[in-house]
């Protein structure tokens, strides 16, 4: 299933109302609710305002907030910290005319902990896996590359759990290490699974970007995301398989 984008906005209303999935018991949402949001200038920013030519854009505050699960049974709680701007916005009428603007407050946050998890982390995943996917989750705040070469690393723990070795002898029998490449192409050929090779690689791709510091878009990130979320359901669900199971014995009943 493809992963709702608009949940996932950098920018937040200044009463944050966004609600984010629980990483805790998977089932609630977590919300501000009633808790405060704290705000503090810095003095940089407070001086500013004496200037003549000041402007309410140039307003620099930090914020921290509280979001708790609705879940009953949880209660689990998230701090979040970050940013706080200033943007005017011009309104336009539906002929494009302009009708005058305003200024809004936005929050930006930096930093959530224990982070929502951006897709669901499956009970059936190896525990390093899952650790880093919730490395991934946390980082995309922070820095959307470095949380691409945690995905990356993620996958190269899937092929630890599949047996995919990490090294072959070379031509004097010392070891070699292997790239993430032939690993996904060991991989293919053992487990004959093209589909999910692809998505391998294509995970790889992007990976790589991060890891060496490349700036990744994020388009690109969340079709990773979907990309790399079905092909986890392939390997540790059999989600092909299943659904090919139910629709076989459906056509049984024909007979």
């Amino acid at each position: 299933m493809a992963i709702n984008r608009e949940i996932w906005q950098k920018y937040v209303q200044e009463d944050f109302p966004n609600s984010y999935p629980c990483p805790r018991c998977n089932k609630g949402q977590v919300r501000r609710g009633a808790t405060p949001i704290a705000l503090l200038e810095p003095h940089h920013s407070s001086r500013e305002q004496g200037r003549e030519e000041w402007d309410p854009e140039w307003i620099c505050k930090r914020f921290t907030t509280m979001l708790v699960c609705d879940n009953a049974t949880c209660g689990e709680v998230i701090s979040v910290s970050g940013h706080v701007s200033v943007d005017y916005i011009e309104y336009f009428d539906d002929y494009g005319v302009p009708e005058g603007g305003g200024y809004h407050v936005w929050l930006e946050p930096v930093s959530m902990f224990p982070a929502p998890p951006i897709f669901p982390i499956s009970r059936q995943l190896p525990a390093q896996v899952k650790k880093e996917l919730k490395l991934a989750f946390q980082l995309f705040w922070t820095d959307l590359s470095a949380s691409t070469s945690r995905l990356r690393t993620s996958l190269e723990r899937v092929l630890d759990e599949q047996g995919v070795a990490r090294s072959k002898p070379d031509k004097k029998g010392k070891p070699q290490r292997l790239s993430l490449f032939e690993r996904i192409d060991v991989f293919e050929k053992t487990k004959k699974d093209s589909d999910t090779a692809e998505s391998m690689n294509a995970l790889r791709i992007v990976g790589n970007l991060g890891t060496h510091g490349d700036e990744v878009v994020e388009g690109d990130y969340f079709d990773l995301l979907d990309i790399y979320e079905d092909a986890l359901a392939e390997i540790y669900e059999q989600k092909t398989a299943r659904l090919k199971a139910k629709k076989q014995a459906l056509i049984a009943l024909k007979k």
